[in-house]
């Protein structure tokens, strides 16, 4: 039988921990211990599937993911996650700006954006779509909570959560320009998005494609065909009706989603509350190291995608005005 590892930190450690440290000092352990700890490999998932609808709010954004049909949210799910969840957590596990692993992580993305952006010139992201994508990583995992009716981070998190995030972003080139602008504190990140959502979402053809593709995704990795129902549920009972609208998805039913919003709640109160807090990060690179196998394409994409074919966008390369 073999021998149990005992703990070296009390049971509950995380909290306390942060509260020792200085959000303008230690921004990247408070985003860590918060963040890194605190999930696993279906909830980074999830979150990174909620987080690309977002990203792909503006038609240009979905043009960007699906290039017609070939690009590899489509055509390769599971490698595209592997992929995403690298570069991800190495974002969130690094010292920060500073550090070796993160700038060459965001270097690579730098040199594939350059490369898309010679191969696609017309599906080049916005300096206000890359300031939208950087608020989404500081501020989304926030603004999830609070739709559980959690109250999200605290107002250290907050602070060190922007640092983390706009030190990071200035690694980041848009075009020939060297950094992403961004508001002056994180309550100017959460009133960014919420301006982004009002005035620069809209619905293209390739809108439904992308989100029926994110979904497959985290319905095929975590849940058996059966219960593929209940994987995308989850994803969808934590969208807001402007992004559902903008995808072309149907909301689950409210007696659904009010069950699937209570389960998440639940999970992450008895985890921050009573729960052991885990010694170590997440086991999020084991989880998706090994390549998984590509599923054949869902009815739902199937569809998307010849409605996509069907329809002729407009000189904007866009379908509908915004939502």
């Amino acid at each position: 039988m073999p021998t149990r590892v005992p703990r070296e930190k009390p049971r509950k450690w995380i909290d306390a921990e942060i509260e020792s440290l200085d959000p303008d000092v230690d921004h990247a352990r408070i985003w860590q211990l918060g963040n890194a700890y605190r999930t696993s490999p279906m909830i980074l998932n999830m979150a990174v599937c909620q987080g690309f609808l977002r990203l792909v709010g503006p038609a240009s954004g979905a043009r960007t993911l699906v290039r017609g049909g070939t690009g590899k949210v489509v055509l390769h799910q599971q490698r595209r996650i592997e992929h995403t969840m690298r570069e991800v957590w190495t974002w969130y596990t690094g010292e920060g700006a500073h550090d070796p692993r993160v700038r060459e992580s965001v270097e690579r993305v730098n040199k594939q954006h350059d490369a898309w952006a010679g191969k696609y010139p017309d599906a080049i992201l916005d300096v206000r779509q890359y300031t939208n994508t950087i608020c989404i990583m500081a501020a989304e995992p926030h603004r999830v909570m609070q739709r559980l009716g959690l109250p999200g981070f605290s107002a250290k998190e907050q602070r060190a959560a922007y640092r983390h995030w706009s030190e990071i972003a200035q690694l980041f080139r848009i075009g020939s320009d060297q950094g992403v602008p961004l508001p002056a504190d994180f309550d100017g990140m959460l009133d960014f998005l919420a301006d982004f959502e009002r005035n620069d979402y809209s619905t293209g053809p390739e809108s439904n494609v992308v989100a029926e593709a994110l979904l497959q995704q985290f319905s095929d990795r975590w849940f058996p065909r059966p219960l593929h129902g209940l994987g995308r549920g989850l994803v969808l009972s934590l969208a807001t009706p402007e992004l559902l609208a903008v995808h072309g998805l149907t909301a689950p039913r409210p007696l659904v989603a009010r069950i699937l919003r209570w389960a998440l709640r639940t999970l992450i109160t008895v985890g921050q509350r009573w729960a052991p807090d885990p010694v170590e990060v997440a086991p999020i690179p084991a989880a998706f190291a090994e390549p998984r196998p590509e599923s054949p394409m869902g009815g739902r994409l199937k569809a998307a995608l010849s409605s996509m074919r069907e329809r002729r966008p407009g000189p904007d390369g866009s379908t509908s005005t915004s939502v």
